[in-house]
């Protein structure tokens, strides 16, 4: 009788240790279906980020430079490449807040200050406005987050004024002069 009731209990043990093994495998398959979802989004950005890059061509410094200084004088060719400039930017900032937010921050450099130094200056916010008044959905999760990054930027010149700081710095020629 008591070997009986021994199968009885190692049986039902058993059960358990199969459900219990059920549930840690389909815990793992999830979070491997998410891991993958993640690489996907990663991959696809990077993609976006590598497009925008190839059409600012070989040296967009002084386009940027320029939209900083005057961005009223920026051709349509210059415009686009300062377009593919910021939209490097979201693109970037956008990966860093999805993982961030899954938990995988890459490194430390804070969302916030990546973009207030992208869009601290006149044209690129400008610019935000513009492309999120042209259909962007800005009620996405992530829209809202940089638009308020992006909309606390106060300084309009904070940007050129980092620059202007390094030349006064290094003692060399004004920006305005490059």
């Amino acid at each position: 009788m008591d070997m009986d009731k021994l199968n009885q209990w190692l049986l039902v043990a058993s059960h358990l240790g199969i459900i219990a093994g059920l549930i840690l495998v389909g815990i793992q398959i999830n979070q491997d279906t998410e891991l993958t979802r993640i690489q996907i989004f990663s991959d696809n950005t990077a993609s976006r980020i590598q497009m925008h890059e190839a059409l600012m061509g070989d040296n967009p410094a002084p386009i940027v430079m320029k939209s900083l200084t005057h961005p009223e004088e920026l051709s349509l060719g210059e415009l686009r490449v300062m377009d593919a400039y910021l939209l490097s930017a979201v693109n970037e900032a956008r990966l860093r807040l999805v993982l961030a937010q899954k938990g995988l921050r890459v490194d430390s450099t804070e969302e916030e200050n990546l973009l207030l130094f992208y869009f601290g200056n006149r044209f690129a916010q400008e610019w935000w406005k513009q492309f999120i008044s042209n259909g962007e959905d800005i009620k996405n999760e992530h829209n809202i987050e940089l638009d308020r990054i992006i909309g606390s930027a106060e300084n309009t010149d904070m940007t050129l004024d980092f620059f202007r700081s390094l030349v006064n710095r290094l003692n060399i020629k004004s920006v305005e002069e490059y």
